[in-house]
């Protein structure tokens, strides 16, 4: 799958196939960062049904139409979405926007998470100007502070008690990567600007 694996404009059969891909309690522990719900480890909303996937896409669309960041599916040989990569509350004043992501736990430990990371903040950063990136994790997910300290983010403090998931209570640790830190020469996946037109889709296609 490495070999062949990408990023890639999420399409409305994408989003339908993934809606439970993020069942996995290690991406579902959600937080609140400028009035919109984000997940610590993984973007997705509450609502896992097709209906729910397609609202999400939905709003993924609407955002990049006006310019802002949103979401790459990351996607197997197959186009097969196995993963996402995430921007939300994008403050353009500030020059900044938090980070998520998410894999499907069936492909875990193959550097497809950190991979497709790089590669989409890279492009946050390079093609899109934005200048601080942050994102946050749970302190008992090494995985996910593995993944992030691999794409350059450098954690910056602890917020006790920050989040409350099935009853207990978890500190978080806060992660930035700016424009001009250091980036590590790892691999990265390529980004593939989709020019597959998807019959859901009326007849348009999506691209970068």
């Amino acid at each position: 799958m490495q070999a062949h694996a990408s990023t890639a404009p999420w399409l409305r059969p994408r989003a339908s196939c993934s809606a439970d891909s993020c069942t996995d309690p290690e991406t579902a522990a959600p937080t609140h960062r400028g009035g919109a719900a984000v997940f610590m480890s993984g973007d997705w909303p509450d609502d896992r049904s097709p209906a729910g996937a397609q609202a999400w896409l939905d709003r993924i669309r609407s955002a990049e139409d006006e310019g802002t960041p949103a979401a790459d599916a990351i996607v197997d040989g197959n186009q097969t979405p196995v993963g996402n990569v995430m921007a939300t509350a994008v403050d353009r004043r500030n020059s900044t926007a938090w980070i998520s992501y998410w894999l499907d736990p069936d492909v875990r430990g193959r550097g497809l998470a950190a991979a497709g990371l790089r590669s989409f903040v890279d492009h946050l950063h390079d093609g899109l100007g934005v200048y601080r990136l942050e994102l946050g994790f749970r302190v008992n997910n090494p995985a996910s502070a593995a993944v992030a300290k691999s794409a350059g983010f450098i954690v910056e403090g602890r917020q006790r008690e920050r989040l409350l998931y099935g009853g207990v209570r978890f500190d978080t640790e806060e992660c930035a990567r700016l424009a001009g830190d250091p980036r590590p020469q790892r691999r990265r996946l390529p980004i593939r600007a989709s020019s597959t037109t998807s019959p859901d889709d009326g007849g348009s296609a999506v691209s970068r």
